[in-house]
């Protein structure tokens, strides 16, 4: 999942207009910036340019000597933490007016926005769609890990069956329940809805990162039937490099003479033997701890 890259560091901040909460956000948007006001209703925006704010703080600030300040790195302050520095707002009907003022030093300066309502098409790209993209992963990986722990659960549980015991008791865990889910919780409020936005924008920004695709084989359950309902993910990992295809062939082959030499300790104890032979599954490589004796894989393969 890739967005622009504008929309990777957007963090919305808590404002209040009007005695009524709003989030604010300023972002890049390629050679321009863009201010977005919010209410989770309708939505608000100003792009600005470097020509755009230049006039805006030369207009506000006719005293100031533009060649002796950073009146760009000013500016630049102000845009990022509006919360801190709105000096008044008015409303003008379908715009916002926010003045901004700085003092630093003996230096005072000022910068405004024009905020203009959008459309709904606005709201839905800026604000609507992050979050569902959000709740769509957030879903998907839910499934994943409620699936994992069911699976870790019967592992633990045949490791047991098998006399496998816990030597650190403290990090015993009890058998997952779905019912856990299930718990009363309080009525949302207001205040909590703007948090539970900051909170699904700031997770929508980590999986907006570009990352490489990863291969997800299907999942071998513990009867060793193969789960067609496991996540997957593109195809799109294949060696990137011959030095990678040749290691990637060298561990294919060292598996591969792993699971020969297993096989073979199988054939000579032969059916008949009670010498436990200890069992790797060829798709995954995990251990099955069976029960305790004295003879052990390092006796079959020596």
């Amino acid at each position: 999942m890739v967005s622009d890259n504008y929309e990777q560091n957007r963090i919305w901040k808590n404002i209040k207009l009007n005695d009524e909460p709003y989030m604010i956000c300023f972002t890049k948007k390629n050679e321009s910036w863009e201010v977005l006001l919010t209410n989770l209703i309708e939505i608000w925006m100003e792009t600005l340019t470097d020509e755009t704010i230049l006039h805006k703080f030369k207009t506000l600030n006719p005293l100031l000597n533009l060649e002796a300040i950073d009146w760009k790195q000013l500016v630049m302050d102000m845009l990022n933490d509006i919360p801190k520095y709105i000096h008044t707002y008015t409303v003008e009907l379908s715009t916002y007016r926010i003045e901004l003022r700085k003092d630093q030093d003996f230096v005072k300066s000022r910068f405004s926005l024009d905020l203009l309502k959008e459309m709904p098409q606005q709201l839905w790209k800026n604000v609507t769609m992050p979050l569902c993209l959000s709740s769509m992963e957030l879903a998907r990986r839910y499934e994943i890990l409620l699936d994992l722990v069911k699976q870790k659960d019967e592992e633990i549980t045949e490791y047991k069956a098998e006399g496998a015991e816990l030597i650190r008791k403290y990090i015993a865990t009890k058998p997952f329940s779905e019912e856990l889910f299930h718990v009363d919780t309080t009525a949302p409020t207001a205040t909590d809805f703007v948090k539970t936005f900051q909170s699904m924008f700031h997770f929508y920004n980590k999986i907006s990162l570009s990352t490489p695709h990863v291969k997800i084989e299907p999942r071998i359950s513990l009867n060793g039937e193969s789960d067609n309902n496991s996540p997957k993910i593109d195809e799109n990992t294949f060696p990137k490099s011959k030095d990678e295809f040749v290691q990637k062939l060298k561990q294919d082959k060292s598996d591969k003479q792993v699971y020969s030499n297993i096989k073979e300790c199988e054939q000579e104890a032969g059916p008949s033997s009670k010498a436990p032979i200890l069992k790797i599954n060829s798709t995954s490589h995990r251990i099955h701890k069976l029960k305790k004796n004295k003879k052990t894989l390092n006796d079959f393969i020596s």
